[in-house]
């Protein structure tokens, strides 16, 4: 990856807007500035600490068209270089033609996330940095966003630092005590030595719980309904939906595969999923449709952020008997009462107490026949939506892929080097493998702020990055 030339992207949103940016970084970004960009002003581009900007004209297709240059010198900037931004009215051809003649002049075509890349290469970011700007951009919530933030502000990177540090002198410490065991010197004790590491994994432990898993960003919120076969789930479905979906009969099991549909509650959209009814399948063979069915209903039911357990008002006699098969997922639970207009007043009213004495399990009373409930079972939905994004919002870190793949590889080296410390006597024998472990453990957290990073890995990271950024 070279850093020595310069390149040139588009580096607004696409689309038309009101304004545009182009943007050039490199040793040449102030020279072809100078030749696309005039002005009747008299500024010096090409020195100074500060950034400078100017109001001019580019010569475009003949016409001049009014944009404003701002240049940011080196050491300043956002890569670390020269760089040079281009304001111009957001007309997507406008843009492209920009770009065109700073070609024309010198610079190269910006690949996907070079801008970035450079940024850490000189750098101005370390490598969980640059991850948070690929979070940012992706992010489509507020809690998103904050998360990418807090790993753009160097979140992740400081406390993966910290643990170095801490694991370096421990490693110090226990390397000291083997190469001076004959020597009247204690650096460090065995129980010493186990508070310290138990002490390092969890914080290990804490920041990858905190972490929001950035591969999900993309994804629709999941709403799983569940239940026994005809609770009317598939009807709840095209009720939700506004069309019809699912086959609807009154035959028990004719909803088999996961049926899904894209829906908007309020001012949010998320993925309806209808899964095939709970059944007993005593006796059946695992291979059968029933128990396939059944295994696609359990994995949706495990990746739902919402699970609305539907019950037939007029039929199902006992709550507890349902809801037990769902206690073990870590989707926010709804029970949804439905057939009330076929359920009697003592049936709803029955509903209600247990839903009341059973406190983990909020209930909303609805008909996906006539409409009635809906609305307040979609208002319910987008309520604990809202709950759980907000939820330890102010921790969250966003963690890409390769962020929970280090933490993992440190969390292991970490137990490992636990299990070897408890098993040392008070002369410290064995702790060479345990010093081993914690060496282990600090390469993987070096991963995270880039150290040791080969050029493949740094290639696969800044192409995920769309051009210009």
């Amino acid at each position: 990856m070279t850093i020595d030339d310069t390149i040139v992207a588009i580096s607004s949103p696409p689309g038309a807007g009101e304004r545009g940016i182009v943007r050039l970084s490199g040793p040449g970004a102030v020279e072809i500035l100078s030749q696309v960009f005039h002005t009747d002003s008299r500024h010096d581009f090409s020195g100074g600490s500060r950034s400078v900007r100017c109001d001019g004209a580019l010569g475009i297709g003949g016409e001049n068209v009014a944009a404003a240059a701002i240049v940011f010198p080196d050491g300043k900037s956002y890569t670390g270089q020269s760089l040079v931004e281009i304001h111009l009215p957001g007309a997507p051809t406008i843009l492209g033609m920009v770009v065109e003649i700073c070609l024309e002049a010198g610079a190269r075509r910006a690949e996907a996330g070079e801008f970035t890349a450079r940024a850490f290469m000189s750098g101005r970011l370390d490598l969980s940095q640059a991850h948070g700007v690929a979070g940012m951009i992706a992010a489509q919530t507020d809690q998103q966003l904050r998360a990418a933030e807090r790993l753009l502000h160097g979140q992740l990177g400081e406390v993966a630092l910290a643990v170095r540090e801490d694991l370096a002198d421990l490693i110090s410490l226990v390397e000291g005590a083997m190469d001076f065991a004959d020597e009247p010197i204690e650096f460090i004790d065995v129980p010493t030595l186990q508070t310290r590491l138990r002490s390092i994994r969890d914080q290990l432990a804490q920041t990858a719980g905190a972490g929001l898993r950035a591969e999900r960003w993309g994804q629709l919120p999941r709403v799983v309904l569940a239940g026994r076969p005809n609770a009317g789930k598939s009807s709840l479905l095209n009720r939700l939906c506004g069309m019809d979906r699912a086959i609807n009969t009154p035959i028990a099991g004719t909803t088999r595969d996961v049926l899904s549909a894209v829906v908007s509650l309020g001012d949010r959209e998320c993925l309806i999923m209808d899964v095939a009814g709970v059944m007993d399948l005593r006796g059946d063979s695992e291979n059968s449709i029933d128990a396939q069915a059944m295994r696609m209903a359990a994995a949706a039911a495990a990746a739902a952020d919402v699970l609305l357990i539907v019950i037939d008002l007029a039929a199902d006699a006992s709550l507890e008997n349902l809801t037990e098969c769902w206690q073990s997922s870590d989707a926010l639970h709804v029970l949804v009462g439905n057939k009330s207009d076929l359920a009697t007043d003592m049936q709803i009213a029955e509903f209600r107490r247990w839903c009341s004495t059973n406190a983990q399990f909020n209930g909303v009373v609805v008909s996906a026949m006539t409409g009635d409930g809906c609305e307040v079972l979609g208002a319910e939905v987008i309520r604990l939506l809202t709950g759980r994004g907000e939820s330890g919002a102010d921790a969250t870190i966003a963690l890409m892929a390769e962020h929970r793949e280090a933490l993992l590889h440190a969390l292991q080296a970490m137990d490992r080097a636990i299990e070897l410390a408890e098993s040392c006597d008070s002369q410290l024998n064995d702790a060479d493998l345990a010093a081993t472990e914690l060496r282990i453990a600090a390469a993987a957290l070096g991963m995270l702020v880039g150290m040791d990073q080969t050029e493949d890995m740094l290639g696969r990271v800044f192409s995920r990055f769309c051009v210009g950024k």
